[in-house]
């Protein structure tokens, strides 16, 4: 089964120069980055200090996440549309880049890799993946 990987891991994997290493074992994948991670990403949720931080993390990108960047399609739209409506009537929101994320995830069924809590509400809807500790 695919296995998306969110925005947590992506600037992790940035840190730490590969991101093999946190893909878990046992998961074939095959592995892709939801276009809105990717946005996620580049807009740089850890704005480096350094301009060569900023030029290490875009180079990464080019070379090695560029390539697994799935589009965000018509369906994905609409799933996020479901959520945000969702998670509204039970008083919940998300960050934006997130419910996205989430939104492609569900609308394909599936997998998430994560580093962070940010998607444990979502448990019951989307299996999701730790990092390789």
């Amino acid at each position: 089964m695919p296995v998306a990987i969110d925005t947590s891991v992506l600037i992790s994997a940035e840190r730490q120069g590969d991101i093999d290493r946190l893909l878990p074992e046992g998961e074939d994948g095959p592995y892709y980055i939801p276009a809105l991670a990717a946005s996620e990403f580049l807009v740089g949720t850890h704005p480096p200090v350094r301009q060569v931080l900023r030029q290490r993390a875009f180079q990464l990108y080019q070379n090695r996440f560029r390539a697994l960047v799935a589009s965000f399609t018509e369906a994905d739209a609409a799933q996020l549309a479901m959520l945000i409506v969702d998670l509204k009537a039970k008083g919940q929101q998300m960050m934006f880049f997130d419910a996205a994320i989430a939104a492609s995830v569900l609308a394909r069924g599936d997998k998430l890799l994560v580093l962070d809590s940010d998607f444990d509400r979502l448990r019951d809807r989307i299996q999701l993946l730790r990092p390789r500790s």
